[in-house]
């Protein structure tokens, strides 16, 4: 779970927008709001997580996940290809959904299925 720092002022998209690009090496659009997801076994008592959507506009260079050391491999898919490559039980269905409604927010056409694309440096995706 991120949460926001005070240099973001507690603003959930400057966190988004700040956590993506240090993070994940990518840029993204203004993230809308799709709502809050109750916790009710979150450690520190029940809260809520905010759920938020954005446009990937840019992939910088893969680099090594300041925690673990690890340098993960990226690659584009399709909503419904992520659902083929992982096993989100019985969620899938009403994941896939909120995706679909939070493309429709962001303006962005449905994906046209394609084989999978390694991401690996550079790029502008919008």
């Amino acid at each position: 779970m991120v949460r926001p720092r005070p240099r973001t002022g507690g603003d959930p998209a400057a966190t988004l927008i700040r956590e993506a690009a240090e993070e994940a090496a990518v840029r993204i659009s203004a993230p809308v709001l799709l709502g809050h997801l109750p916790d009710e076994r979150h450690g520190s008592g029940p809260c809520a997580h905010v759920r938020m959507a954005a446009a990937l506009t840019h992939v910088g260079p893969s680099r090594p996940d300041p925690a673990t050391g690890r340098t993960r491999v990226r690659a584009l898919a399709t909503p419904e290809q992520v659902l083929e490559l992982f096993d989100w039980g019985p969620c899938a269905a009403e994941q896939l959904a909120s995706v679909h409604r939070a493309r429709a927010r962001l303006g962005l056409p449905r994906a046209a299925r394609r084989p999978l694309a390694l991401v690996t440096g550079d790029e502008d995706l919008i």
